[in-house]
């Protein structure tokens, strides 16, 4: 069964400006292989670091409940511009360069073994206004394996107005008073995706179930309404956890540094 990954792992903490572009590539890994990928995504990653990359971020997820891919990449760029100039092969050679002959042997396998599991793989670009369409409670600790709820929708109407409605409505509550710990919405750029994609990080399952099972005591009907009343057509629903992200240079794997 293909499912899930990724999605716009955000956090503010590791973001320079209110708004950024986030280039998605998704993966169909079979489940049983996702462990291996992500063992070799990390020494691939760490190998294409350099100063000279664009790159401000990125988040890997995998999937856990819904439908889709079932590995998730998000890079985050300060502009799509930025996204197009990043040369993660030109990074990728140069600190190859520096091996010896054995390590370069070891490495041309990884990668090897790696880039194969791009196969079939696609893509999307999408902004997310993080002054505007993502809220967070303070302190939070991201570098665990939390859940990722994301939800995919057309419009018929303002991508903004939509997006907006749904924060007024369900974010701003369950992170204000609730157990989400932080959430927002992103806009459709390029690529094959929806219009707006909602998402939500809780703790864990438990948070999440116990989040949408408990009714909001004052609920925005009105902001509900227009959400609603926006939506065209049907839309998706997936479950993903963060299995890591890359922070100081290095792909940090969610949870304790063993």
């Amino acid at each position: 069964m293909k499912q899930v990954i990724f999605l716009v792992a955000v956090l503010c903490t590791y973001i320079t400006s209110a708004q950024s572009v986030i280039e998605i590539t998704y993966l169909d890994v079979h489940p049983a292989e996702i462990g291996k990928f992500v063992e070799l995504h990390k020494k691939v990653t760490d190998m294409s670091q350099s100063e000279e990359r664009t790159l401000k971020g990125q988040w890997v997820y995998r999937h856990w409940y819904g439908s889709g891919a079932t590995i998730a990449i998000y890079d985050q760029f300060a502009s799509a511009e930025d996204a197009v100039k990043d040369d993660l092969a030109g990074a990728f050679q140069k600190n190859y360069e520096k091996l010896s002959d054995e390590a370069k042997k070891e490495m041309d396998e990884v990668f090897s073994q790696w880039w194969a599991f791009f196969d079939g793989h696609w893509d999307e670009m999408r902004i997310i206004d993080y002054e505007n369409y993502f809220v967070s409670k303070e302190d939070v600790d991201w570098d665990i394996p939390f859940v990722f709820v994301v939800g995919n929708y057309n419009t018929s109407g303002s991508i903004s107005e939509m997006a907006k409605a749904y924060m007024d409505w369900q974010t701003r509550p369950l992170v204000k008073d609730g157990l989400q710990m932080g959430g927002g919405a992103s806009a459709h750029y390029k690529g094959t995706g929806a219009d707006v994609q909602l998402f939500g990080g809780f703790k864990n399952i438990m948070d999440f179930a116990e989040s949408i099972s408990t009714p909001q005591e004052n609920p925005n009907v009105e902001a509900r309404k227009k959400f609603w009343t926006s939506v065209s057509g049907s839309h998706e629903d997936q479950i993903y956890v963060h299995v890591g992200h890359l922070e100081n240079g290095t792909f940090n794997l969610a949870g304790k540094d063993k």
